[in-house]
């Protein structure tokens, strides 16, 4: 079932214990996404019937035998049509920093589900695999043996006597069960768990067989070592498996229910895909974009803070700050909003700032305002960004071209030649 974030409430049925389940799921999501409300409403109705929405969150979780996907308020099928699910996993590897997540190679109809879209890209990218393989490393084993290679193990020194021809070692052996691999299978299981479709569960679960020998629990991110150049066809499926498993939610629920789930803060993701879009679009101009802390007002005992999402410097000095807002824009900004982009701008004493909201559509399009009184900021850009952008890899070069000439236009920069960047 395909819910709208923010939308009317979805009518579900649910036994007491799934609904038990989403309260506790909406309980736990809050707390590994750092939100500050509970990301699923869920209201009695009747004995067995229940009203959900979702809020502020994208992706999908399983209650049973009930698939619930949750669509990105501006990226769905009302809005973008049956390739919304792909515009979304683009937005998402955007979003996150990652190589672009490319197209799927399978043919769908609309109502195929988010994680048989992500197992297809991800099969895609391991057909190659079997030809060119897998990453091998070494990794220390405990075994006897009867030549005393590597070190003696310690555990084993109480068996030196008598003698028996072989003595314990510890030493390495070239193994594919090293902790890319682990990831890749770990990616996979959840997939196939996830996944509507029978055939594509199959195919899952015989490509499972290529890694036999590879634990099925997930390494720590900070042991994956993956070299996108010498395994440059592993590069797709290594990225959707860090989404995975950096959205990962540990196991939850009562009894023998089990409620997988992958879901990203909607928030979040906007303001990261808006930092990256102004970085990639003004580093050809010289400039360089961070995110940072300025006082905004001490007092005796407290001081006050304001972080601009974007800080664009040249040269080492602000000379633009934005926020990104997530939300539908009206006919005007909310004076919230408002307030306080035009805080950080007084602090850095910049004449221009921007508001930045997504939009359905492509393309960008911007609003200026001229706020009352003396003083900086001058001027108040509302800037709208169509999600639809994040389609294709050309859509998202064309994009960053338009990102760059409003930048040249904004900041009253000469036109110059702009250096050519990567397709994401």
């Amino acid at each position: 079932m395909e819910i709208i974030e923010y939308g009317s409430p979805a009518i579900l049925e649910l036994s007491i214990s799934d609904a038990d389940a989403i309260r506790d799921a909406s309980a736990s999501w809050k707390l590994n996404l750092k939100l500050k409300k509970d990301p699923f409403s869920l209201s009695k109705l009747s004995h067995d019937k229940y009203g959900f929405r979702a809020i502020g969150v994208a992706g999908f979780i399983r209650v049973g035998r009930i698939n619930l996907e949750i669509a990105p308020k501006f990226l769905n099928n009302e809005s973008t049509g049956p390739g919304w699910r792909t515009a979304m996993w683009r937005f998402l590897a955007y979003g996150r920093g990652v190589e672009s997540i490319g197209q799927a190679s399978g043919h769908f109809q609309n109502g195929t589900g988010i994680a048989d879209i992500l197992a297809d890209m991800f099969l895609s990218s391991l057909k190659g695999a079997s030809i060119r393989g897998y990453p091998l490393g070494y990794k220390p084993i405990r075994c006897d043996s009867f030549f005393a290679k590597g070190v003696l193990d310690p555990r084993k020194y109480s068996k030196l006597l008598p003698a028996t021809g072989k003595v314990g070692v510890i030493s390495t052996q070239l193994t594919n069960d090293i902790a890319p691999n682990q990831l890749l299978k770990w990616a996979g299981l959840e997939l196939a768990r996830s996944v509507e479709s029978s055939e594509r569960r199959k195919k899952l679960n015989l490509w499972l067989s290529d890694l036999a020998g590879v634990s099925h629990i997930p390494p720590p991110s900070e042991m994956v070592k993956f070299s996108c150049r010498q395994y440059p066809h592993l590069t797709q499926a290594m990225n959707i498996a860090r989404l995975l498993y950096e959205d990962r939610v540990v196991g939850y629920g009562k009894g023998e229910l089990n409620l997988p789930g992958f879901l990203w803060d909607s928030d979040d993701l906007f303001e990261r895909a808006v930092r990256r879009l102004f970085s990639e679009a003004s580093r050809p101009l010289g400039f360089s974009v961070s995110k940072e802390r300025y006082p905004l007002a001490d007092s005796v005992d407290t001081s006050m803070i304001t972080i601009p999402d974007v800080d664009l410097k040249l040269g080492g000095r602000t000379v633009f700050l934005a926020d990104a807002k997530y939300k539908l824009l009206g006919k005007n900004p909310k004076n919230e909003d408002f307030y306080q982009v035009l805080a950080g701008g007084r602090v850095k004493g910049v004449s221009k700032v921007s508001l930045v909201y997504p939009k359905s559509g492509s393309g960008i399009s911007s609003k200026l305002y001229k706020p009352k009184g003396v003083g900086n900021p001058s001027e108040v850009i509302v800037v709208q960004i169509g999600l639809e952008s994040f389609s294709t890899r050309n859509d998202i070069r064309r994009l960053r071209a338009d990102m760059t000439s409003w930048i040249i236009k904004t900041i009253q920069l000469p036109e110059q030649k702009i250096a050519p960047l990567p397709a994401n």
